[in-house]
């Protein structure tokens, strides 16, 4: 099953996407510039400048604007293997750095539990995305799972937008790792029914 929230933004993504292949900007110049975006927004959340309703609609913003590379790619006839590998990678490091920015914020807080809950579900996010690219190296199809990217970022900008950080990393540390098994599992299946 795919993640019919990451569709979602892809379509409402495609119109600022097109109206940004107007400019000279390339897919891979969005790719990076989208990791600025999510270091800046880790660098707020870090210092705890910001209000945590803005931290968490800057969360949402984030995320979104990892979409519009591929809106580019798409509406310029740009799409490569190359971009889509350095914004697979560069989606790793934006979610890495984003809790980055969390866990030396509760550190600061001398709030122990919270660090290594933040570890617990940076690790989850991480392994989710990894066992997806692993299976697309084997050939096989892996977008199972109730806990995909966009809807890890949603559920972080909520947390933060309603002041609820430590229930948001709760459940991306729990749903991740169950996502985890599950792509296990239907890897496993699937490699099962091969020839």
């Amino acid at each position: 099953m795919a993640d019919p929230l990451g569709k979602l933004i892809r379509f409402v993504a495609k119109y600022p996407g097109a109206v940004l292949a107007k400019t000279k900007i390339t897919p891979d110049q969005v790719t990076l510039l989208g990791f600025l975006v999510n270091c800046v927004v880790a660098y707020f959340i870090a210092t705890g400048r910001l209000g945590n309703l803005l931290v968490g609609m800057l969360i949402w913003g984030a995320g979104f604007f990892d979409a519009l590379d591929g809106s580019v790619a798409r509406a310029t006839g740009r799409v490569t293997v190359f971009g889509n590998f350095l914004d697979s990678v560069l989606d790793r490091y934006s979610d890495s750095v984003i809790y980055l920015g969390i866990l030396y914020r509760f550190s600061l807080q001398g709030n122990t539990d919270y660090v290594i809950l933040t570890a617990i579900a940076m690790m989850g996010s991480l392994a989710v995305s990894y066992t997806r690219a692993k299976a697309e190296s084997l050939r096989l199809t892996c977008e199972v799972g109730i806990m995909p990217r966009t809807v890890r970022i949603l559920i972080l900008g909520a947390a933060f937008c309603v002041g609820q950080a430590f229930w948001g990393l709760l459940i991306i540390a729990v749903l991740s790792h169950l996502t985890v098994i599950q792509r296990i599992l239907y890897v496993r299946k699937d490699l099962r029914k091969a020839p």
